[in-house]
C-alpha cells in the first residue's frame, strides 16, 4: 500500500502498488485499474500533456505536482497533433479528461477548469521516472496567453 497526502494536507489516498512487470491480465485479476483503453492514443496524449504541465520540478516526484488549466493541457495536445480543428481537440480532450479522472490518473475540477495529477501517478516505479523526465523535456510547453477557439 502507498499512502499519499493531498496538497492541502487534509485528505489522503491509500493505493495499492502493483508488482513490477505485471501484465494487464494480472492487473484485472487483482482488480487494479490500468490506463483506460477507449481511444488509447488520445488518452495517453492528454496524460502526457498533463504530466508536462503539472510536473514542474522534474527532479522531484511527479505527485502531487502543480495545478494547470485544462486549456494549457489541451494546448500541449494541440501542438502534438497539429491540424486538428478545435472542436475535435475539445471533444477528444474532454473524453480523455473524464477517463483519466475516473481512473485517478488525473484530478479534474470542472468548475474552475483545473487539472492536477492524480494519486495513481505516484505508483509509477522509480525506474520509470528517468524515461518520464525525458518525455517531459521533449514535449512542448503550453503557449503563453493562447486561448483556443471554442
Amino acid at each position: 500500500m502507498l499512502r499519499l497526502v493531498e496538497r492541502d494536507g487534509e485528505h489522503c489516498w491509500l493505493l495499492t502498488r502493483p508488482p513490477d512487470d505485471v501484465t494487464p491480465a494480472m492487473l484485472r485479476e487483482l482488480r487494479m485499474q490500468v490506463l483506460p483503453v477507449e481511444f488509447p492514443n488520445e488518452t495517453r496524449r492528454v496524460l502526457a500533456a498533463a504530466l508536462r504541465c503539472c510536473w514542474t520540478d522534474i527532479q522531484a516526484s511527479p505527485w502531487p505536482g502543480q495545478p494547470a488549466t485544462m486549456r494549457e493541457v489541451l494546448d500541449v495536445v494541440d501542438q502534438l497533433t497539429p491540424g486538428r480543428g478545435e472542436e475535435v481537440l475539445h471533444r477528444f480532450g474532454m473524453g480523455a479528461f473524464r477517463r483519466l479522472n475516473a481512473s485517478r490518473w488525473l484530478d479534474i475540477d470542472d468548475d474552475v477548469q483545473r487539472v492536477c495529477l492524480g494519486p495513481r501517478v505516484a505508483t509509477w516505479p522509480d525506474q520509470d521516472l528517468p524515461a518520464l523526465r525525458e518525455l517531459c523535456r521533449e514535449l512542448p510547453p503550453p503557449r503563453p496567453d493562447r486561448e483556443p477557439d471554442r
